[in-house]
């Protein structure tokens, strides 16, 4: 009796098996997985593979259900002495993961604030001739200065305008003034145009509100009576 009840709950297990479409979906037996991923067992190829596997727990599909429900790898698990290893040396390597994104976002910051300081922007151009003016020459003698003898981007950065003729000419200006300070640059400099807005403003323009500030200020005025009892 017992051994017809085990019979009918193995069919009823491997026919819900077969049968259930959410049973299907998790690729048995309808796909077998290979874990060697074709690689002889035990051979240098097949331990460099297991080695680079993530550590951890690994999430499965069963009943409907994903387990456990955060997010987790899916391929198949490091051996016992890789696991072990893992174990004994943790955060190793995740350690160098953080290390290296760490340094990544680090290094755009750095790029990306170079290249700004780096770059002539319009009001390093006459308005009219659009060539470099007194501002946009000691800009470019600072740039030669900075860049002389390190490993940064050898270029210098000009602001796009809308006009092609005129990033003609402040392109052309560049290449002029780098030509005559050739013998002072120890490597070549490119003339690059950069879409980009200037995040500071003009030293012309600051003087112009601080003049404005300045007159607009109300001439100092005490209170004094005669008997010199002082202000109310």
């Amino acid at each position: 009796m017992r051994f017809i009840g085990l019979c009918i709950l193995l069919f009823a297990f491997f026919s819900g098996i077969v049968v259930t479409p959410d049973s299907a979906r998790a690729g048995w037996p309808w796909a077998k997985r290979d874990p060697n991923n074709g690689l002889k067992k035990y051979s240098s190829q097949w331990w460099s593979h297991t080695g680079s596997l993530p550590v951890g727990s690994r999430q499965v599909y069963k009943h409907g259900k994903l387990w456990p429900p955060r997010p987790r790898p899916t391929c198949e698990q490091q051996t016992f002495s890789q696991q072990y290893h893992s174990a004994h040396f943790w955060p190793d390597p995740y350690n160098k993961h953080d290390r290296n994104s760490i340094n990544a976002f680090d290094a755009a910051q750095t790029n990306q604030g170079w290249k700004i300081e780096t770059t002539l922007f319009a009001h390093h151009f006459n308005p009219e001739s659009n060539e470099l003016s007194k501002s946009g020459r000691e800009k470019v003698l600072w740039i030669i200065q900075t860049q002389n003898g390190s490993n940064r981007h050898h270029a210098v950065h000009v602001q796009i305008s809308a006009e092609n003729h005129v990033n003609t000419i402040r392109v052309a200006s560049v290449n002029n003034y780098l030509g005559e300070l050739h013998d002072f640059i120890e490597q070549p400099l490119n003339v690059v145009l950069e879409m980009t807005l200037p995040m500071t403003r003009p030293a012309r323009e600051v003087d112009l509100y601080q003049k404005a500030w300045v007159d607009g200020m109300i001439a100092p005025h005490i209170p004094y009576s005669v008997d010199g009892t002082g202000g109310e």
